[in-house]
C-alpha cells in the first residue's frame, strides 16, 4: 500500500513584472529570439492556492475566477499538469487562481502563476526528492517568462529569457502601472519588430546585458538622478507605431516626473518609476482623470518574496 501524507497547502502571491529595459538580438535557430532585459517584480500580484493530497490516484482540479482563463490552456493548469506527468506524482492536486494581473499587458501574469504552481510542487511533495533543474526544465517548455519567476526580484535574462541570474535587487520604489484596455500580442510585437525599418538590435556587446547593468547602477545606489532614455525597449518603436496612446502614456509620466518611463515587455503596460510616494500619487491621479485605470505599487525584492513564501505555505488552502 502506498504511503499515505497529510495534506498539503500553499497559497502564493505571483507577482507582476516589469521590464526594466529590453533589447531584442538576432533570430535562433529554434525560432525564438534572443533578448537581453533586466525583470523586476512588483507588488501587483494574482493570488495562487495549491493543495496535495498524497497517496490517492493521480488527479487535477483547476478553477480561475476569469470565465476566459478557466480551461487547460492556462498555464497554471498547464504547469500543474506537466509537472504531476514528468515527476511521476500519485496525487490529487487542487489549483485556484485569483487574477489581478491583466493578460496581454507585458506584466507575465499566466507565467507568475505558472512559477507559483510549479514553487508548489518543489516545496510541498513530501517523500519524494524534486531536482530543482526538472522543475526549471518544466518552466522553459512552459514559456519564455517562467524560469525568471522561480528566481524573482532583480535579475537579468538572456538567450530567449530563460538564462536567467540574480543581481543586486533595487532599493524599495514606488512604481506607477498603467494598464490600458489594450492587449499586445507579443507575437505580432516580433514579427512587427522583425519587418520595421529599424529590424532587429545586432548582437554586439553593446547589446548585451552589461549595458543595462551599468544604467541600474544608479538605481541601486539611490541615486535619484536617473537620465530617461538610459534603459530602452526595443518594441516601443512599432507598439507605440500601432498604439500612439501608449507613447503618450510614456511621455505624460515623464513629464510627470517618472525616472524611467516604459514600457513594459512588448506592453500593454507602461510603467513608471519615482523616487517618492507623494510623486507616485500624484502622477496616477493626473493619469487617472483620463479614465485610464492605474495602480500604485512599489518593486518587490528576492527577500519580500521569501518572507512572503515561508508564510504562505503554512496557509490552509481554503478560500
Amino acid at each position: 500500500m502506498p504511503r499515505s501524507y497529510p495534506p498539503q497547502h500553499c497559497r502564493f502571491l505571483a507577482c507582476a513584472k516589469i521590464n526594466l529595459g529590453l533589447r531584442v538580438l538576432d533570430r535562433r535557430p529554434d525560432g525564438y529570439h534572443n533578448i537581453s532585459t533586466v525583470f523586476q517584480t512588483v507588488g501587483l500580484a494574482d493570488e495562487v492556492d495549491i493543495s496535495f493530497w498524497h497517496g490517492e490516484s493521480r488527479s487535477l482540479e483547476f478553477s480561475c475566477d476569469r470565465p476566459d482563463l478557466d480551461n487547460t490552456e492556462n498555464l497554471a493548469w498547464r504547469a500543474a499538469d506537466m509537472a504531476l506527468r514528468r515527476l511521476d506524482i500519485q496525487a490529487r492536486v487542487r489549483v485556484r487562481v485569483r487574477k489581478q494581473i491583466p493578460t496581454g499587458a507585458g506584466l507575465g501574469g499566466g507565467s507568475s502563476d505558472a512559477a507559483a504552481v510549479l514553487v508548489a510542487f518543489e516545496s510541498a511533495i513530501l517523500g519524494k526528492r524534486v531536482r530543482r533543474s526538472a522543475i526549471h526544465d518544466i518552466a522553459c517548455e512552459l514559456g519564455s517568462d517562467v524560469p525568471y519567476f522561480l528566481t524573482a526580484g532583480t535579475a537579468s535574462g538572456t538567450g530567449r529569457g530563460t538564462d536567467v541570474v540574480p543581481v543586486p535587487d533595487l532599493p524599495r520604489k514606488p512604481v506607477v502601472l498603467v494598464l490600458p484596455d489594450i492587449e499586445v500580442s507579443t507575437a505580432w510585437a516580433y514579427r512587427a519588430l522583425a519587418e520595421s525599418r529599424e529590424g532587429l538590435t545586432r548582437p554586439d556587446p553593446d547589446s548585451k546585458i552589461v549595458g543595462f547593468g551599468g544604467s541600474l547602477i544608479p538605481f541601486q545606489f539611490g541615486d535619484r538622478d536617473v537620465r530617461p532614455g538610459s534603459l530602452l525597449n526595443d518594441f516601443e518603436g512599432v507598439v507605440f507605431q500601432r498604439f500612439p496612446i501608449l507613447g503618450e502614456l510614456k511621455g505624460k509620466l515623464l513629464a510627470l516626473g517618472a525616472r524611467p518611463a516604459l514600457l513594459s515587455g512588448s506592453g500593454s503596460t507602461v510603467f513608471g518609476l519615482f523616487d517618492l510616494d507623494e510623486l507616485a500619487e500624484a502622477a496616477a491621479a493626473e493619469v487617472a482623470a483620463d479614465g485610464l485605470r492605474v495602480k500604485i505599487t512599489e518593486i518587490v525584492s528576492r527577500t519580500d518574496l521569501g518572507m512572503q513564501l515561508a508564510m504562505d505555505e503554512d496557509a490552509d488552502g481554503r478560500a
